[in-house]
């Protein structure tokens, strides 16, 4: 799990934390990795490669950074990943253009980096990890944001951030390692009711292929796609929590007070498994956790929530927190403007009133559980009540 830029002056725990989780009632640190890339905060670049055993991650900085991409070995012991870029210790050489999203090819051998606002898209080769290196950089014409991939690698399914929905891309020529590569538009699909897509997962249903999307502003909804013709998607249903509706708009204003930039909507989601997928779990920001019943893609169903506790009253002591640091999630932490000696007070209001946590990552379903991060409750095994999930 990674901790923000912001707070980078004030934080005891630096870039990535290795957290054990082989005894899930009692999670333990074990150390942090603070290489180039890690140090300055990978945003939502943070990925690993179950394939090659790899995990990597680019500079995010306070919303996206410039040059860096460290990837390390999880292949032995895990709690202990190895730097395999590094030059002296920790330190590692520019192989990205701007970095905010980030994510590998299914084989492992390209590691893609989106950079959100600007639209670029950069393919870095890493079938010698040690020695990563650009094979391509373009652009979206959109900006950009989060993506996945068909299961040879050749479809790039990315996010548009403005106007939301999704564009598929032909990225084979990068995939085969052509040696003048264009990415080619196939299809594409925006919606006016969102705003700023985060993110794509592609699943099956009886061989049929599909795609969930995800929102993160502007009351979006979690979409699931029919890709049957990926030169025209369609939308087969929408997932939105009651505080999402328009009919609460003004409840949700009200409601909403101090707690940041962001609302009700949903920021990663995840699914138990690919192929007929049974559950999605998604961290919300300020709605907590969420588990929808995907069983039948036209009729998805809230089954299970999980909203962490409010740490009001603690900003000054959650340097790490995107949220705790500013009423956007971006910039210095309460404690870094302190610690310069610019004599703020905490009281004056800088930074959220935390009444709501934000569980911007993935939920990771393992068995019975869910294992989770938010951004002010850091890293938490819940577990479903009996008969919830998993299914009988």
């Amino acid at each position: 799990m990674a901790t923000a830029f912001a707070g980078t002056l004030s934080k005891k725990l630096q870039g990535v934390q290795v957290v054990d989780v082989s005894k899930p009632e009692a999670p333990a640190y074990v150390e942090s990795l603070t290489s180039t890339a890690f140090q300055s905060g990978t945003w939502e670049s943070l990925k690993i490669n179950p394939e090659r055993q790899l995990l990597a991650g680019v500079a995010g900085g306070p919303i996206e950074g410039l040059g860096f991409i460290d990837i390390y070995d999880i292949s032995g012991d895990c709690t202990h990943p190895r730097l395999l870029n590094g030059l002296a210790g920790s330190l590692t050489v520019p192989a990205n253009f701007i970095g905010h999203e980030g994510n590998f090819s299914p084989d492992g051998n390209t590691y893609w980096s989106t950079s959100s606002a600007g639209g670029t898209i950069t393919a870095i080769d890493i079938s010698k990890p040690a020695s990563p290196r650009i094979v391509y950089i373009g652009n979206s014409l959109l900006p950009n944001h989060g993506f996945s991939f068909n299961a040879d690698g050749t479809r790039m399914y990315l996010t548009s951030a403005a106007p939301a929905g999704v564009i598929i891309l032909d990225v084979s020529d990068i995939q085969n390692r052509k040696p003048l590569p264009i990415i080619k538009p196939v299809g594409q699909i925006f919606w006016q009711d969102g705003n700023i897509s985060q993110h794509t997962i592609p699943v099956f249903y009886q061989g049929k292929p599909r795609l969930i999307v995800v929102d993160e502003f502007g009351t979006g909804a979690t979409r699931i796609l029919d890709l049957s013709d990926e030169t025209k998607p369609t939308i087969l249903s929408k997932i939105r929590l009651q505080i999402q509706q328009p009919a609460h708009v003004d409840l949700r204003q009200k409601d909403l007070g101090n707690n940041g930039l962001f609302g009700y909507e949903a920021h990663y989601c995840s699914v138990d498994r690919t192929n007929d997928p049974q559950a999605l779990a998604c961290g919300y920001f300020q709605s907590g956790v969420r588990v929808f019943d995907i069983r039948n893609p036209l009729q998805p169903k809230e089954i299970a929530y999980y909203n962490p506790p409010a740490q009001t009253g603690k900003t000054a002591v959650l340097p790490g927190s995107e949220h705790a640091g500013s009423p956007a999630g971006y910039g210095p932490s309460v404690s870094d403007v302190q610690n310069l000696g610019l004599g703020v007070p905490t009281e004056l209001g800088l930074g959220p009133d935390l009444s709501a946590d934000w569980c911007s990552s993935p939920p990771e379903f393992r068995g019975n559980q869910l294992w989770v991060t938010c951004q002010d409750n850091g890293f938490m095994v819940l577990q479903f009540e009996r008969g919830v999930y998993p299914f009988q």
